[in-house]
């Protein structure tokens, strides 16, 4: 049974991580999986910045993008942890108190939009595990992945979700996919992005360094996060710290793109090849040639 969501990408993927998006797509028909565009949707908005400003804009704003999913009578997909955290979180508040219902769709209503609540916020891991299943991932695996070692960076948002789940549904896919996840005492730090709005110089040498000067220690293969920003924060991180000496050459994959090479895309169809911290040595040690 093909199973069809509403595609809310965010911005830094189609802006700045176009491989997570281009992966994302590859695997979805093999999962059965159809993604419909969101045509006019915004910035979630962030709430790390909207929110602490404006509480009320960053709520009319998600409930546009939650009417938008209405309106196609799907349930939203987010492959973003902070664009599930601000629409999940939006839609809680909204479904739970009748009169901020009335009050936000007071305002859809000058853009000929409602929002009911007839439609869900689910994460890409809650739609992996709960939806598609890990069976259903398996069958589609053709590339082994044993030979991979890689530090998990689940990100802070994963662990809002409730009973933190999410985490452990990233184990499970990681399990799922056969590599091997290695214990590198740093998961549960942040990557620095919230610090990042204030000075990303602070934020590369008191958070992502430290991170990064664990997963070099532990001698991974490679990074993997399901958070666009983690990604951006942690690769940054990377290409600055070089001023300083500092080499990691950490390959970074997001989840979709470690999906999609296990089930037998090639690096140069997902865009593996575009990364600013280079694969090679990664897809070398997969025998699927280099970038």
């Amino acid at each position: 049974m093909t199973r069809s969501y509403a595609l809310f990408l965010g911005c830094y993927i189609p802006s700045m991580q176009p491989f997570a998006e281009a992966s994302l797509r590859r695997i979805a028909p093999p999962l059965k999986m159809k993604l419909i565009d969101m045509e006019g949707a915004t910035c979630c908005p962030v709430p790390e910045i909207v929110r602490l400003a404006d509480h009320d804009a960053w709520l009319y704003v998600s409930a546009r993008n939650l009417a938008l999913a209405e309106s196609l009578g799907k349930d939203i997909l987010a492959v973003c942890n902070g664009c599930w955290e601000t629409l999940y979180e939006a839609r809680e508040a909204i479904v739970n108190d009748t009169q901020l219902m009335n009050e936000v769709n007071s305002h859809l209503n000058l853009l000929d939009k409602t929002f009911e609540g007839k439609v869900k916020v689910k994460h890409f891991l809650e739609v992996m595990v709960e939806d598609i299943g890990l069976e259903s991932l398996k069958k589609a695996i053709k590339q082994p992945l044993s030979k991979l070692n890689v530090a998990v960076q689940y990100g802070c948002k994963l662990y809002k979700s409730p009973d933190s789940k999410f985490v452990s549904y990233f184990d499970s896919i990681i399990e799922s996919l056969g590599v091997n996840a290695i214990d590198y005492g740093a998961e549960k730090i942040c990557c620095g992005f919230p610090l990042s709005l204030y000075s990303l110089d602070e934020a590369m040498e008191e958070r992502a360094k430290f991170k990064l000067d664990k997963m070099q220690s532990a001698k991974v293969d490679c990074m993997v996060t399901a958070c666009p920003g983690c990604f951006d924060v942690l690769e940054k991180a990377q290409l600055l710290l070089k001023r300083q000496g500092l080499q990691y050459e950490i390959p970074m994959l997001s989840l979709t793109e470690l999906i999609a090479l296990s089930f037998g895309f090639k690096p140069q169809e997902i865009g593996v090849d575009k990364h600013r911290v280079k694969t090679k040595t990664l897809i070398t040690k997969l025998g699927m040639g280099g970038n």
